[in-house]
């Protein structure tokens, strides 16, 4: 009666994983195809006018060129006067499928060349604020930090230096505002920055 039973069960489990196995099959093979279809009419998009995007605009901005000598600070001043006369696009979390549906996909490689600008821009800005930090230079690494977050770059260390800095300074409300800025972010590092600047408000 035993062996019965368990022939049973066996066969019933065999069912159970080629049911699962099968609808999971299906599952990818519809996530396939609706992928393809979105691709086809990316592919399909008519070029769309991009002049008018939010691109990162540097007026009005005032940042601490050359005002102390140290060469890791030069760096990073000459590479931010460089992408300064480039065209800067934060498309963190957008796909390309996405930026060819949205402007054609005659323009996808003056956009992916913007958003890698803004890559560097945002690397660059975290590196000159953690070096002006380094070198004791609270209020210059205050500026840069702050326009890093201004432009939602999503490197938590950005992020987290300029909370800190705020915190220590018991600019509290400076934190909450980065928070609201925070919740704008496209980028899978959101939550975790999101969370960070919680423990600095109430802690």
């Amino acid at each position: 009666m035993a062996f019965f039973l368990l022939i049973g069960w066996t066969i019933i489990f065999m069912a159970v994983v080629s049911y699962k196995r099968m609808k999971a099959n299906h599952q990818d093979q519809a996530a396939q195809n609706a992928f393809w279809n979105r691709e086809n009419a990316a592919n399909s998009t008519r070029k769309k006018d991009i002049s008018n995007l939010d691109y990162v605009d540097f007026s009005g901005v005032s940042l601490p060129f050359a005002l102390f000598e140290d060469d890791l600070l030069r760096q990073c001043e000459t590479q931010v006067l460089a992408l300064k006369e480039k065209k800067i696009l934060n498309l963190t979390g957008i796909s390309n499928t996405d930026l060819k549906l949205a402007y054609g996909p005659a323009n996808l490689a003056e956009l992916t060349q913007c958003d890698q600008n803004f890559t560097l821009l945002a690397r660059t800005l975290n590196t000159w604020g953690q070096r002006l930090h380094e070198l004791s230079h609270t209020q210059e690494a205050i500026c840069v930090l702050a326009f890093a977050v201004s432009i939602r770059s999503d490197i938590r260390a950005t992020w987290q230096l300029l909370a800190e800095l705020y915190h220590t300074s018991g600019d509290i409300d400076k934190i909450r505002e980065m928070k609201e800025s925070a919740g704008e972010l496209n980028s899978l590092n959101k939550t975790l920055i999101l969370a960070m600047l919680e423990e600095y408000i109430i802690g």
